[in-house]
């Protein structure tokens, strides 16, 4: 089915036009493209994800192989899920699009999300890093978003159709990376990390790309709103704020800023559980456990770039020395 006639039998619409192309998907898996609609009951206009698989995978760094594609596919068909049954329960200050319809074609593999057009509805700004207050926005939405999905308890099938561990660079997904790492200690107990951050006892769901480049901002009140949610799934709030912060900031901000951004976050988190019905003395166990876990989720990631990239401009001082805080912390315990 080509897109023109799914957005027109979805939204209603007398007229669609093929507009600008937002992007390209990763390794040529597709692409979001924006489509301009008329008609009494259609959105004037519709972002299009339209997932198709290519014959030959090109990868920037060479990791194209099946599990690769394998761990991609399954990507697209959990944002889809995400959109369907998740994303109408978060809290309205973790801001997502409206989906209008997905299909899924399953001789081809092909795969159409409608969503909402973020930047019609007042979110057309994207981060500038010279304005403080859109990294706080972005830290606001990751509280009100793991406080919303907070589960103390979460049974072995939850969260249902979504990622059992999300993020992106998780260890059971990325194996060809870590095989590759260098001898060493980060490697040696790299299960062990991944262990501290599954066997928490507060998970939640975390978005699992949580970069600044998938907010957008409204410039004239600096809400957000998140986007690309094909890596959400259950975790700990503090690896999507590892990885925030690791976009938005340099070495030097980072050294400079951690402790009151960190701070930020945890006060943040513990004012929307208990705007929840939470208790203060269950926010605070939250918070000390994720207090406790920043430093390993940072490992975490550091693990994925020693083995994905080490090279990466992200291996930086600061990052090897926060992780080297993460292994002593191990070897106390």
């Amino acid at each position: 089915m080509t897109p023109e006639i799914y957005i027109k039998r979805q939204c209603k619409a007398d007229t669609v036009e093929r507009g600008s192309l937002i992007q390209s998907l990763w390794s040529g898996y597709g692409e979001v493209v924006r489509y301009s609609l008329t008609g009494k009951e259609a959105p004037s206009s519709v972002i299009v994800k339209h997932c198709s698989f290519p014959l030959e995978v090109s990868h920037p760094r060479g990791w194209h192989s099946d599990h690769a594609h394998l761990r991609k596919v399954r990507s697209y068909e959990i944002e889809q899920h995400w959109y369907r049954h998740w994303a109408s329960r978060c809290h309205p200050s973790a801001r997502v699009a409206q989906c209008y319809g997905d299909f899924y074609d399953e001789y081809t593999g092909q795969r159409l999300t409608l969503l909402e057009d973020l930047d019609a509805v007042g979110y057309e700004d994207r981060y500038n890093a010279h304005n403080s207050e859109y990294l706080l926005s972005c830290i606001n939405w990751l509280a009100a978003f793991h406080a919303g999905f907070i589960h103390p308890t979460p049974s072995t099938d939850w969260p249902n159709g979504l990622w059992s561990k999300g993020t992106y660079w998780h260890l059971d997904t990325r194996q060809e990376e870590w095989s590759v790492m260098a001898e060493g200690e980060l490697k040696f107990v790299a299960s062990e990390l991944a262990k501290c951050l599954d066997n928490a006892r507060f998970k939640t769901l975390v978005h699992g790309d949580a970069k600044v480049a998938n907010f957008c901002f409204s410039p004239l009140d600096n809400q957000v709103a998140a986007v690309d949610f094909q890596y959400v799934g259950g975790g700990v709030g503090v690896q999507d704020l590892a990885y925030l912060l690791g976009s938005a900031l340099s070495e030097f901000e980072l050294a400079e800023n951690i402790d009151y951004l960190l701070e930020y976050y945890f006060s943040e988190l513990g004012r929307a559980l208990m705007a929840q019905g939470e208790s203060q003395a269950f926010a605070q166990e939250v918070i000390e456990e994720w207090q406790n876990l920043f430093p390993i989720a940072w490992a975490d990631f550091h693990r994925f770039i020693m083995g994905w990239s080490p090279t990466h401009p992200k291996n930086t001082p600061f990052s090897q020395q926060l992780t080297g805080q993460a292994l002593s912390q191990l070897r106390r315990s």
